[in-house]
């Protein structure tokens, strides 16, 4: 079974507001990133919300016709605390229903990144089956430079490099290991940075499509105009 957890309990210090409630094409971006994982496979979502926005998001899902399958649970101070968060709710409901663990996904997606392809997001899964875990993203096209102070110190070979995106996939054995036990990771950075620090091999997929982060003003005007193209006014996926 697959499962989706959606990260939106920003509280939007650099943009000065919540960019999860960016509007796109007349809807929340968060719902945007919802709806990129129900069409790349995800059979149940959950949404990791700051505890103020979780009514504001809780009564938005009685307004579209996937919020059965959707769940918006309370976040923690770090990305990484409402991951976990979001992580134990859905072991909760793994063993409630009694499912083999070995055969649940669970996809970790920023709510930041709603243009991720449906065909990214199945692929990603895929290639977690085998590993235990998958991460989307890209090989890395500029040339790189490592920099001391303020002036370069060497050219970073860039053949070996691969710039991580979400969804970040990982496999329901490793769930209460990785997230829910105590780590020797304290905030990774992503959920990749866990995985490698317990010794897991992390596997990459390209990804194919645009998947852009919604991350500082300037993303702003792209965004909006990238949602017009794609879903019209008030379209849905």
């Amino acid at each position: 079974m697959l499962f989706a957890i959606v990260v939106a309990a920003g509280q939007g210090r650099r943009m000065g507001f919540k960019k999860q409630f960016l509007q796109l094409a007349g809807r929340p971006m968060w719902t945007r990133s919802v709806e990129a994982m129900l069409a790349g496979g995800a059979q149940r979502v959950a949404v990791v919300a700051s505890a103020e926005d979780i009514p504001q998001m809780r009564g938005t899902l009685e307004e579209v016709a996937w919020n059965e399958r959707c769940a918006v649970v309370q976040g923690g101070p770090t990305r990484h605390a409402s991951v976990a968060a979001g992580m134990r709710y859905i072991y909760d409901t793994v063993l409630e229903i009694g499912l083999d663990l070995r055969e649940v996904l669970v996809a970790v997606h920023d709510a930041a990144r709603p243009f991720v392809s449906r065909d990214d997001v199945i692929r990603t899964y895929d290639a977690a089956r085998p590993s235990g875990a998958a991460i989307l993203g890209r090989s890395c096209r500029d040339t790189v430079k490592w920099r001391t102070d303020q002036y370069v110190d060497h050219t970073v070979p860039r053949e070996q490099l691969f710039l991580a995106e979400t969804p970040q996939v990982v496999r329901g054995d490793l769930i209460y290991s990785a997230y829910l036990e105590d780590s020797s990771v304290e905030s990774p950075t992503d959920d990749s940075a866990l995985l490698e620090s317990l010794g897991y091999r992390v596997a990459c997929v390209e990804s194919t499509a645009y998947n852009g982060k919604v991350t500082t003003p300037a993303d702003l005007d792209y965004a909006a105009w990238l949602a017009s193209k794609l879903w019209g006014e008030e379209g849905d996926l």
